[in-house]
């Protein structure tokens, strides 16, 4: 019997806890049956409810006293089994399961787990801007209540103290990490690599794995790899090199779409910067949005007051002074504009 135990402990336990577990429970199964065997008749001891009860308080060392073995086979019992047995599959159990813990964690601070998560948002590679664009993620509350899951090939997690980031390590330009990632069950990917290569070839193998609802967004470096980008065939976005406040809002409101049109200076309508050139008495922003929008056909969207206060969207009533500046969109430079009287 103890040649088995001990058999149970050498070969079978390594790292098995439900093992140890057995084997403590056999243990007491055990010592219970043979202390009501080996015990006289008057010992309390030849009940098995109090016996294992006795086997219980004596292997964990508790020891109330209230019971304990009158004959010598009963003496040796307890001494093998309980005590002796008893603490050393204790100690066993208490160590694998510490052990079992620094393990977990170490595997997860290096990204050797497997995420098995579903709806989370998956960011594909990372950068000097990643911490940044994972706060403003959170800031945002559509996603606060989902995972975010960082794929790249760096030695451990880079942000192991922010609430529901996971960090799984490997290429992220390889369908077996982005699997390790379960891209599959992501609600969204955000790929920026910091390299246009292997933003496509991310990009490429995500639209492969991800179901159908899955948006992707992917960040273009360079505007030289847009038409690369662009040529891919799948529904994604496109960004070109937008802040991480800018990333988050396009994931949620494609602004991106007009901003990159504007920017790319070969549309038909850009963005152009102009001044008030005379003061013009009772002017509000909106009599002044009316008139040029019927005059020229511009399309006023900001201004700047001349202590340099910046307004997006200004309210109807803002008085309009000499010196102010005007954005507006229109289709080609506004070079002679003819202010209201």
């Amino acid at each position: 019997m103890i040649y088995f135990i001990k058999y149970l402990i050498r070969v079978k336990l390594k790292g098995k806890g439900i093992y140890l577990v057995f084997a403590y429970m056999l243990l007491l199964l055990i010592s219970s049956l043979l202390i009501t065997l080996v015990e006289p008749a008057d010992s309390a001891l030849t009940h098995f409810d109090q016996a294992l009860w006795w086997s219980v308080v004596t292997s964990t060392t508790v020891g109330y006293g209230d019971m304990f073995p009158v004959s010598n086979p009963g003496r040796i019992v307890a001494v093998i089994l309980p005590m002796f047995m008893g603490i050393g599959l204790g100690a066993a159990f208490i160590t694998h399961f510490a052990s079992s813990l620094i393990e977990r964690r170490d595997k997860k601070m290096h990204g050797e787990k497997r995420y098995k998560g579903t709806d989370h948002i998956l960011i594909v590679g990372c950068t000097t801007e990643t911490e940044q664009l994972v706060e403003e993620i959170r800031k945002d509350e559509t996603y606060a209540d989902q995972d975010i899951v960082l794929l790249d090939d760096i030695p451990r997690h880079p942000f192991p103290d922010m609430d529901r980031v996971c960090f799984v390590k490997g290429s992220p330009d390889t369908l077996n990490k982005l699997n390790k990632a379960n891209v599959k069950q992501a609600a969204r990917i955000i790929i920026h690599t910091g390299n246009d290569e292997k933003n496509l070839f991310a990009l490429i193998n995500a639209l492969e794995l991800k179901h159908q609802a899955c948006e992707i967004t992917v960040r273009c470096i360079s505007t030289q790899s847009l038409d690369t980008f662009s040529s891919v065939q799948g529904d994604f976005q496109i960004i070109v090199q937008m802040t991480a406040e800018m990333m988050v809002q396009a994931m949620q409101d494609k602004v991106h779409i007009p901003l990159q049109i504007l920017l790319k200076n070969d549309a038909q309508e850009e963005i152009y910067y102009v001044l008030v050139s005379k003061t013009i008495p009772n002017l509000t922003w909106w009599v002044l949005h009316d008139y040029l929008k019927d005059k020229y056909n511009y399309l006023t969207f900001a201004m700047q007051t001349t202590d340099n206060r910046v307004m997006v969207n200004p309210s109807k009533e803002e008085t309009i002074s000499k010196g102010d500046g005007i954005w507006l969109m229109a289709q080609k430079r506004p070079l002679h504009i003819t202010w209201p009287s």
